[in-house]
């Protein structure tokens, strides 16, 4: 029992990544379905209810441990950080704008602007802006460190998360969310210690009053894109709060479950987010043209509400299967690992070869 409980003190941080990881897979999924008329409709209201815990429980898990990495040196930092983020997101978005050149996206997304190819290294424009904006948080929370007030640089960055959920918009998808999503990055960053005690030795009253609270909260929020106007929760900053309520009931979930035999898988699904967030929506893209075939099919109508989930599900697995397939291939392998010559790090084979398997440590 107790190896048990000591494995579950570290092990809920990757089980709230692969929370995230998943409703992430699964907001490409609905936009795909949907968009080909597969999927209800009612799936994009649902998909916005959790714009409030997708990016930022991931940014809030990948800041617990960054206070420690952005006190290493500018080299040092590259070498074991930047490295992997920038090159997953050079050769990914290389590899997206190749792969939808040739296959039409279903979803009537364009990726196949030269514009934007040549621009992603400082203006991504898909799904792996999540990259860019990492990589700029440790630069930024690096630059800040010993130079700004950390309560200042949270509450700069809360006033920014505002005005984004609030609709402010740079009219591209990355800066919005740099914007939205930072505060998350720096609260795990400065409130580590406070948030491991909160979520290791919870207070059964204040985990019943953050579960109450949020599901109310949530509720709420849920009522009004349900049933009124998507857009009226944008205009205030009311989804910062209810982000805040549910980050903590999402940390206490995550505690819970990876306490179970039955949910290892996730916590597995949480130390492999990169081959996941690279791959997914190719893989997403290719079961939705796949299921348009049988568009008409009584089958498929009948698969209609749940066909999101089903698709979301296929895609998470594909791309873990695709990741375990190639990753110690010859060339192929570094899909998913940094070359030696790109991240400055010594030539050695079992270095040069490992996979990026992880895109937060369990501890640095």
């Amino acid at each position: 029992m107790a190896s048990t409980i000591d494995r579950t003190r570290v092990d809920w941080v990757d089980g709230a990544k692969g929370i995230a990881i998943l409703l992430v897979a699964l907001a490409h999924a609905v936009q795909w379905t949907v968009l080909s008329g597969l999927a209800p409709e009612l799936w994009n209201k649902i998909n916005l209810v959790f714009i409030v815990f997708r990016m930022p429980l991931f940014f809030l898990a990948s800041g617990l441990f960054a206070g420690s990495i952005i006190k290493r040196t500018w080299p040092a930092l590259w070498r074991t950080r930047l490295s992997l983020l920038v090159w997953a997101l050079l050769l990914w978005t290389v590899i997206r704008f190749v792969y939808f050149s040739l296959l039409p996206n279903p979803a009537g997304f364009d990726e196949t602007n030269p514009i934007d190819l040549l621009l992603a290294p400082v203006r991504p424009s898909n799904g792996l802006w999540f990259l860019y904006a990492l990589a700029l948080f440790f630069v930024a929370a690096k630059l800040m460190r010993n130079r700004v007030d950390w309560r200042v640089q949270i509450g700069v960055a809360a006033v920014l998360s505002v005005l984004f959920f609030a609709r402010a918009d740079t009219g591209n998808i990355a800066w919005n969310g740099i914007g939205r999503y930072f505060v998350f990055f720096l609260l795990g960053c400065y409130l580590r210690e406070w948030i491991l005690a909160f979520v290791n030795r919870p207070s059964r009253f204040g985990a019943l009053g953050l579960g109450l609270g949020f599901g109310a909260a949530f509720l709420v929020l849920a009522g009004v894109i349900l049933t009124v106007d998507a857009r009226v929760p944008f205009i205030t900053g009311s989804l910062v709060l209810v982000s805040l309520l549910a980050l903590g009931a999402g940390l206490l979930l995550a505690r819970f479950l990876v306490g179970f035999r039955a949910f290892t898988w996730l916590t597995y699904v949480g130390r492999n987010t990169l081959p996941i967030y690279v791959v997914h929506v190719l893989f997403v893209s290719a079961l939705t043209s796949l299921l348009l075939l049988a568009r008409g099919q009584a089958w498929l109508e009948r698969l209609g509400p749940v066909l999101p989930l089903l698709v979301a599900g296929g895609a998470v697995a594909a791309s873990l299967g695709f990741w375990r397939l190639v990753r110690d291939l010859p060339v192929l392998r570094y899909g998913f690992a940094v070359p030696s010559w790109f991240s400055g790090r010594p030539p050695v084979a079992a270095v040069e070869a490992r996979p990026a398997e992880r895109m937060l440590p369990r501890s640095e």
